[in-house]
Order: structure tokens, then C-alpha cells, then sequence
């Protein structure tokens, strides 16, 4: 079920986790996590609902003290039945408190995945490439019904060529597909959207980064789609304001 993109997609679960859960992680009690997107969906008029698969990958892993692991160890987590079950259960109290709220699942390109459990030194194409297929494969088993979006994040523009597994996936079950990348992306291909910090066609969305929340001197205007992610620190009468500027300029 592929959905239309908004002008304007909203990240903002780590917010939301501080204000929302006292900084709790959602996704340590995934029969939950449909609840807490319930409320962040509303706090912040969200028209897409982020279901961030990379963020459950990452609680999982610290509630079994791991902290650090070579390529091979993170293949296996992935392949974890219950590593998987417990991203599962994420997605269908997400789908089952959102009602037809239209959803997305957010997750980290394979350098992105690579991060969260390596040094970089250790991150060479072969371990990118391996990560894409395993990647894929957790994907296909997460479809559902009620997503309609692929949120990928990337910031290795060496993995951008490993990303093929994905994007096929998106176009077997006719999902939309999305990259955010805020460095270069030019070799990035079989996405209906690019979001960068500067984007270089009409057809890429722009990142709004931390100087829009800072409050420098950052113009938002025309017909851009906007991507931006809630710094966590931010007091909640501070996000609404900036945010009702956003809405503003989306209109």
C-alpha cells in the first residue's frame, strides 16, 4: 500500500521520548510503542507517523548489554526471531493506535546500521554490501499491510550503491521509498524521494537541521518538501512555535 508523501515529514520521536515518556525508550515496551506514537502524532500534527525500526534495533541490543559487534555479529541480530517478533509487535500497536494515520517505517541504510555497532575502520564495502542483503531480508519480513512508506538514512555515500535489495523491495510491494542523506547522495537511484541539506534538483526534499531549531537565520519558503528532525532537548512551547512556522509555509 504506497501513500503520498507529505510537504511536510516531522522526526520526532526522540522529543517525544523525553517529554512524553520522562526519556524512556519507547520501544523497551513495544505493546506500548502504538500509544506513545498516538500521543506524538498528535503533540505535533504529524501527517506521517514514523515507526523507527533502526531505533527498536538499537533498545533490543541494550537490553542484552550489547554494546559493540563485528559485521557477522549484527547479521545475526537482524536474523534473531526474537529480535524480530519484538519489532513486529512495535509495528502492529503502531497500526493498531493510528488507525489509518498513514505510517512509515524508518530504517538506517546498511553504513548507518554499521555505526550503531562499529568502529568506522571496520566499515569496508564488503560489510556494506553484506548489511544491504541482510537489511533486505529483516525488511521483507516486517511488510505490512498498514505501511505505505520506506524511510531509509544514510549518511556513507559508499553504501548508496548496496541500497538495490531495498528499493526492490519497496517496488514489489509498491511502497514509497524515501532517502534522507545529508551529505552527497548523487549516486542514489530508485527512490520516489531525496531529502539533503541542499538540495540539488526540484525533485529532492531539503533537510531542516539544527540552525532552523537554533534559531539562526534559516528561510523557509517556496514549495520544497521539508524534512526535520526534533532536536530532544527542546522545551515543547519552543518546538510548537517552530513548527506552526513550518505548517505555515506548507500550507
Amino acid at each position: 500500500m504506497s501513500a503520498a508523501l507529505p510537504r511536510l515529514w516531522i522526526d520526532g520521536a526522540a522529543f517525544g521520548a523525553r517529554v512524553l515518556r520522562g526519556g524512556d525508550d519507547p520501544w523497551s515496551a513495544p505493546g506500548e510503542l502504538g500509544l506513545f506514537l498516538r500521543e506524538l502524532a498528535s503533540l505535533l500534527s504529524l501527517d506521517i507517523v514514523d515507526i523507527d525500526i533502526g531505533a527498536g534495533i538499537a533498545a533490543w541490543a541494550r537490553s542484552y548489554g550489547i554494546d559493540r559487534l563485528d559485521a557477522g555479529g549484527i547479521e545475526d541480530l537482524l536474523v534473531d526471531t526474537a529480535l524480530r517478533a519484538h519489532l513486529k509487535r512495535g509495528i502492529e500497536t503502531a497500526a493498531g493506535a493510528l488507525g489509518t494515520k498513514p505510517l512509515a517505517l524508518a530504517l538506517p541504510g546498511p553504513g548507518a546500521l554499521a555505526r550503531l555497532f562499529m568502529e568506522p575502520d571496520g566499515m569496508d564495502e564488503n560489510v556494506l554490501d553484506d548489511l544491504g542483503m541482510v537489511l533486505a531480508d529483516l525488511l521483507r519480513a516486517l511488510v505490512a499491510p498498514s505501511i505505505g512508506v520506506l524511510r531509509f538514512t544514510e549518511a556513507d555515500s559508499r553504501a548508496l550503491e548496496f541500497f538495490e535489495p531495498l528499493t526492490n523491495i519497496a517496488r514489489h510491494y509498491e511502497l514509497t521509498s524515501v532517502l534522507v542523506m545529508p551529505g552527497e547522495a548523487s549516486g542514489a537511484a530508485g527512490f520516489d524521494r531525496i531529502y539533503r541539506a541542499e538540495p540539488s534538483s526540484a525533485a529532492e526534499g531539503r533537510i531542516l537541521g539544527p540552525a532552523f531549531w537554533e534559531g539562526g537565520d534559516v528561510v523557509v519558503t517556496g514549495d520544497t518538501p521539508l524534512f526535520t528532525e526534533v532536536p530532544a532537548a527542546l522545551v515543547p512551547e519552543t518546538v510548537l512555535a517552530k513548527l506552526r512556522v513550518l505548517s505555515e509555509n506548507a500550507s
